[in-house]
């Protein structure tokens, strides 16, 4: 929060940033109507935007938490609203987040702009999940949506690795000698003849 939230023109400000010294592509805001104004001064300067509507996690203190959007005909019909400004407003795309897949899936058919789904069914153009939710990078306990399909548990895995190394470097099992670089035996005579006579006092 707080790089394009105060008006258009600090969010300008902070998209030409972006692109200069972080060197992306476009820039991603979440809100609906109330970023319209937002959406439409950073794309006529030519950056592109990707919006975000339904549940707006940096927002979500305002919505309740973190709850579904959309399951009151005008919660939806909010969504909807939301979805229709930012496309007016130039955004190329919109995240949807949090909604019935009935609602985003309606919405996805009004919209000539792709939508991207997390927690909003399989009517949307594309889907999204976090990298560390899907791939089960985090440790035991950790509470994960009820959209979050867990295709993996890196977090498993990396502590079975960590745990293996500390054990081979304990008992001087690594690194072996493929892990190492080579000197000739002549080479090593030398150097320690050198070392002897170099030695100090």
């Amino acid at each position: 929060m707080g790089t394009y939230e105060i008006s258009p023109e600090q969010a300008l400000d902070s998209a030409i940033r972006f692109i200069k010294e972080g060197r992306v592509h476009a820039v991603k805001l979440e809100g609906g109507i109330e970023m319209a104004p937002t959406i439409a001064k950073i794309t006529r300067a030519g950056i592109p935007v990707l919006a975000h509507v339904g549940l707006t996690p940096q927002r979500q203190n305002s919505l309740g938490g973190f709850r579904v959007q959309g399951k009151s005909t005008a919660s939806a019909v909010r969504v909807l609203e939301d979805a229709l400004a930012v496309q007016e407003a130039g955004a190329f795309a919109t995240v949807v987040e949090a909604v019935p897949a009935e609602v985003a899936s309606l919405v996805t058919k009004k919209l000539s702009i792709p939508t991207i789904g997390i927690g909003a069914g399989n009517g949307c153009s594309g889907q999204v999940l976090v990298q560390v939710d899907m791939s089960g990078n985090f440790p035991p306990g950790r509470f994960l949506p009820k959209f979050v399909k867990q295709y993996g548990n890196v977090w498993a895995e990396s502590m079975r690795a960590i745990t293996a190394y500390k054990e081979d470097v304990k008992s001087r099992a690594y690194p072996a000698p493929e892990h190492t670089y080579p000197m000739s035996k002549e080479e090593f005579v030398e150097f320690e003849r050198f070392v002897e006579c170099n030695a100090p006092a």
